[in-house]
């Protein structure tokens, strides 16, 4: 009986020390950090008269996107949790009826958020060269990784972006066209940010 009662109380100091074995303990450290997130991206572009999109001023403030070798534009954005930074893409490919893109959000510490964009396009049927004409973007990003503090990063927004044209030149053909776009979801990442 004594052995028993021995036995009985070491195991209930086992418990105490361990915990009910029903209440398995969980590494704070690796939780995944999931965040809703709102990305505003905006920005000047300019196009020549066949509609192919022309330098940035701010081109050299972006880093060149995943998979290309050279950016095709460059906006600024900005989110709660992530920053703000520079935003560029990729040359786009045709894959069925949309675009495809890659894509790179880097913020003012060098650090990138990385992945693919799907995008669609809504014409307005007003004359492109129309004051106010304004084309629609509806579009998919899928995040799939990232360097720095958005390292395995993953996870989906959506949004419509939106270019409206300003201004064009009557000499040139130069259209100005504002770019909007905001894009939600939630994005995770193995660390908090």
């Amino acid at each position: 009986m004594r052995k028993i009662t021995i036995c009985l109380l070491a195991l209930t100091i086992l418990v105490a020390i361990a915990g009910p074995a029903s209440a398995p303990r969980v590494n704070a450290a690796s939780q995944s950090h999931s965040y809703r997130t709102v990305v505003r991206l905006s920005g000047d572009e300019y196009s020549d008269a066949q509609n192919n999109l022309l330098n940035n001023s701010r081109r050299t403030k972006c880093s060149t996107p995943p998979g290309s070798t050279t950016p095709v534009g460059c906006w600024t954005w900005t989110a709660k949790h992530l920053g703000h930074g520079t935003y560029t893409i990729s040359q786009p490919r045709l894959q069925g009826a949309q675009l495809e893109w890659s894509f790179s959000y880097t913020d003012t510490r060098g650090d990138s958020l990385t992945g693919t964009l799907a995008e669609r396009y809504i014409p307005d049927p007003s004359l492109s060269d129309a004051l106010t004409h304004a084309n629609r973007y509806p579009a998919t990003y899928t995040v799939t990784g990232g360097t720095g503090r958005y390292a395995g990063g993953t996870g989906v927004l959506t949004s419509t972006a939106t270019r409206t044209t300003v201004s064009v030149n009557p000499a040139t053909g130069v259209a100005h066209t504002k770019y909007a776009s905001t894009a939600t979801g939630t994005l995770t990442f193995p660390s908090k940010l």
